[in-house]
């Protein structure tokens, strides 16, 4: 037993410095982040203060304000600026504890996590091990139904074992779980707050009461959150006073907000970068980061439902014009689902090629030699899906299949493709853990459907067999053996076709101090307005 758990140690230790190293090169010094020449460096930069409104400008504005709610970029951001999980990461990439201030494998399916003491949530409450119970409970219980529930079922038990010390009982042995607990899935609400929703008041949506350096002050849906600094805050207090979060949907006119000053910060299209490089004391943040971007297919639609068209339609679309052409070379191309940062990728896959010919053959083979017609559906906000689809228009034009866009608003459009009322989308699915378990089980799991991630509806019994074995496996050649194994298949049954993996870059404009981890998720606790 004891050497059982020395190699689960030692895995544990292992995995915690590949996430160090994946992260790399993220600086929460914007000045740090510019390109070489150091072009966007001003000589003499004015000092920072305190105080101020900064504003963050976005695309999409949340769908929910819930952490257990909806896994979507738009709402994480939010959340997370007022809510706090046990541990976070670093800007190395490790993970650091935050409201637990320890934590250890006690055997191979038990952790043990030591609580800070002295917290109060937002309304005064006190944060302690009742509040972690009552958390984990809510969003690992069926009957809530959380869209995020797969992070973290494989907790079947929480134990208190006294009021700051708590301990999580797993089904098997997973190393990941701390990486896991750092996900926004694991922010710890006010135990008030949920009593309040369960008793048919206002809904945690409406009231999402954290620990963190915010908190929401108002939320008008569809233009802004505003949230303000918490003057009661346990750490640092935050330097500014107002955050505000301005949902702008066109890219073009949140660009001309950073240059002017409108605005301090955004996360840039990479159509956009080389521009905004050039403009006069903007700084830019780049991170390489862990998103996977594609164009999924419902497979329970004809003809999606044959894997031949779904190859046809792989290798009709090249991938290197996208990344050169549209990205302006702000990623890499796709070999398969992972990105070359995420802890169990495996980079030496053989994917479908560029090749028009062959895609018109495979058609023909499926008996669509005169092609079909579909519709691809993207969000709204971001020109690069939009350019993206006009391309994926474009190349499936010459091997008969013709393709009508469909802009969706992002909170329909995740409702939409969550039903199942696509045929073809354009996404994209962040890695926030840095492990292939996150990256590959609520993309292609079965029991994923929808909201939770699977929204191609693939189903494949030897996939869900690995991906529930390396969740439970700790010997890391075994678990990445098995995620090889699974990127290979997926590579052969194109559920949806791996289109690049984009770095986060973003823009500011008179703010410093502004972390952004290899997620993409931009934290402002610590900026200040210069």
């Amino acid at each position: 037993m004891r050497n059982k758990k020395n190699a689960f140690l030692i895995l544990l230790l292992s995995l915690f410095l590949v996430l160090a190293a994946c992260s790399t090169g993220s600086n929460t010094e914007p000045e740090d982040n510019n390109d070489s020449d150091g072009e966007n460096a001003t000589e003499n930069e004015e000092p920072s203060t305190d105080g101020g409104e900064l504003v963050f400008v976005t695309p999409s504005d949340a769908p929910t304000l819930d952490p257990h709610g909806v896994n979507d970029t738009a709402s994480n951001t939010a959340t997370t600026q007022i809510l706090e999980r046990l541990v976070d990461y670093s800007e190395d990439g490790s993970i650091v504890p935050l409201l637990a201030t320890e934590f250890e494998a006690i055997d191979d399916t038990t952790w043990e996590f030591k609580l800070r003491e002295g917290v109060k949530f937002h309304d005064g409450t006190d944060f302690n091990a009742e509040a972690v119970k009552v958390n984990i409970e809510r969003i690992t219980n069926p009957d809530f139904a959380s869209p995020k529930a797969f992070i973290l079922n494989v907790i079947e038990e929480v134990v208190i074992v006294d009021d700051y010390t708590v301990q999580f009982k797993t089904s098997a042995p997973f190393a990941p779980l701390p990486a896991h607990l750092a996900h926004n899935a694991g922010s710890i609400i006010a135990p008030s707050a949920i009593e309040e929703e369960n008793s048919g008041g206002k809904k945690v949506d409406e009231n999402p009461i954290g620990t963190g350096p915010f908190k929401l002050s108002n939320w008008n849906r569809g233009a802004e959150i505003v949230f303000e600094k918490n003057e009661d805050y346990w750490g640092e207090p935050a330097k500014i006073d107002t955050l505000k979060f301005v949902v702008v949907p066109e890219q073009a006119t949140r660009v001309a907000m950073i240059e002017t000053g409108e605005a301090h910060a955004m996360l840039l299209g990479a159509s956009d970068v080389s521009r905004v490089e050039a403009m006069e004391n903007i700084d830019i943040d780049r991170v390489k980061g862990t998103r996977m971007d594609y164009v999924g297919f419902n497979v329970t639609k004809e003809p999606f439902n044959d894997v031949r068209v779904r190859q046809a339609i792989s290798m009709a679309i090249n991938k290197d014009e996208i990344v050169t052409g549209i990205l302006d070379g702000q990623g890499i191309p796709a070999v398969g689902p992972l990105a070359p940062t995420v802890v169990g990728n495996y980079q030496d896959l053989e994917p479908l090629g560029y090749d028009v010919e062959e895609a018109k053959a495979l058609l023909a083979e499926a008996g669509f030699e005169d092609g079909f017609e579909t519709t691809l559906y993207v969000n709204d906000g971001s020109q690069e899906r939009a350019d993206i689809a006009e391309m994926v228009q474009a190349h499936l034009a010459p091997i008969g299949i013709d393709v009508s866009i469909e802009v969706v608003e992002w909170g329909a459009f995740l409702e939409q493709t969550a039903a199942g009322d696509h045929e073809m989308f354009i996404l994209g699915w962040t890695t926030v853990t840095a492990d292939a378990d996150y990256g590959l089980y609520a993309l292609f799991h079965s029991s994923q459907f929808g909201s939770p991630g699977n929204r191609s509806f693939y189903k494949n019994e030897r996939v869900d067999e690995l991906l529930d074995l390396a969740r439970s496996e700790s010997d890391t050649d075994a678990r990445n053996e098995a995620y090889k194994e699974i990127s290979e298949i997926l590579v052969e049954e194109v559920p949806m076709v791996y289109l690049q993996h984009p770095d986060f870059v973003h823009a500011l404009n008179g703010i410093e101090g502004i972390f952004v981890n290899f997620s993409g998720t931009p934290f402002f606790h610590n900026v200040s307005l210069k």
